[in-house]
């Protein structure tokens, strides 16, 4: 599986088991199992909103808080989710 990110969250996406599922069953190829399950985004939340949620996140990543929301701020708009609103 090639490297690819979340495009709703921007999470690296390493292996099959962390992809989301289609309402089918099978696997998105976009979105993580923590953004997408059975066809449809698990918080349903703005694009602002989503960005606070993560920046909760940032010691997992390696960073602050506050940095965390300005990757986020500055990732977010880039991500397919969130261009196709």
């Amino acid at each position: 599986m090639n490297h690819k990110i979340c495009q709703s969250c921007g999470m690296p996406i390493t292996s099959e088991e962390q992809l989301g599922t289609n309402q089918d069953g099978s696997v998105n190829l976009d979105y993580c199992k923590y953004c997408y399950e059975n066809g449809e985004f698990i918080d349903k939340v703005s694009m602002q909103e989503y960005i606070q949620m993560c920046s909760l996140y940032g010691a997992q990543a390696g960073m602050t808080n506050e940095q965390m929301k300005q990757y986020c701020a500055q990732l977010f708009p880039t991500l397919k989710r969130w261009r196709e609103i």
